[in-house]
């Protein structure tokens, strides 16, 4: 049982806990424009002003690289500079994860404008549930892209004909690291926001 209370153990457990909530923290105030879309505007609206969310989406791909990175390089050295890692994950990704961040976003916005559109013109169902398949299978092609961008580096084209190629041979995979990541930013981001100006109102 000593073991378990030694305070060296202690201290490493609270030095973990600590650069967990730094990376989430430099995430949150990286993605500033999302978050005060959804305190000002809020998630029930995206529907109504689904330009204005896409391009307060920009820099959610940067962001989540550089947690990638920092999350990758603790788990492989079990030691992190939280500042400086984080601002060199940002730097190692910002131009090649903001391109393919955009491609996607500009992607998303085709598809979901073709889907409101084929709904309001009461097209064939069928042609609707291939927007929404294809639309879905973008989302999850764009986890992957992070995900490669954050351990490798490659050209942009293979990052984004790998990410389509994973997203199509390892279906469980993808849906797990889908699940986790809508999961982490409702949990670590969007629900706490929500519950504090709940609680201001």
């Amino acid at each position: 049982m000593k073991d378990y209370f030694n305070i060296d153990r202690i201290m490493t457990y609270c030095n973990y806990i600590f650069y967990f909530l730094c990376i989430n923290l430099f995430c949150i105030i990286l993605n500033t424009p999302l978050f005060l879309f959804i305190v000002f505007i809020g998630i029930k609206q995206i529907h109504i002003y689904m330009p204005l969310f896409l391009v307060c989406c920009i820099p959610l791909p940067v962001s989540f690289c550089a947690c990638f990175y920092c999350m990758a390089k603790f788990l492989k050295n079990k030691d992190l500079n939280v500042f400086k890692d984080f601002f060199k994950g940002i730097k190692n990704s910002f131009f090649q994860s903001t391109l393919i961040g955009i491609i996607y976003l500009f992607i998303i916005f085709i598809l979901y404008s073709n889907i409101i559109y084929s709904i309001n013109s009461k097209l064939n169902i069928t042609l609707i549930f291939f927007f929404i398949i294809l639309l879905a299978f973008i989302l999850l092609s764009s986890i992957n892209s992070l995900l490669l961008i954050s351990k490798f580096s490659i050209k942009t084209f293979q990052i984004l004909k790998y990410s389509f190629i994973i997203t199509f041979t390892k279906p469980t995979l993808t849906l797990s690291n889908g699940f986790c990541f809508v999961f982490g930013i409702y949990i670590f981001t969007i629900y706490p926001v929500q519950m504090f100006f709940s609680y201001l109102a």
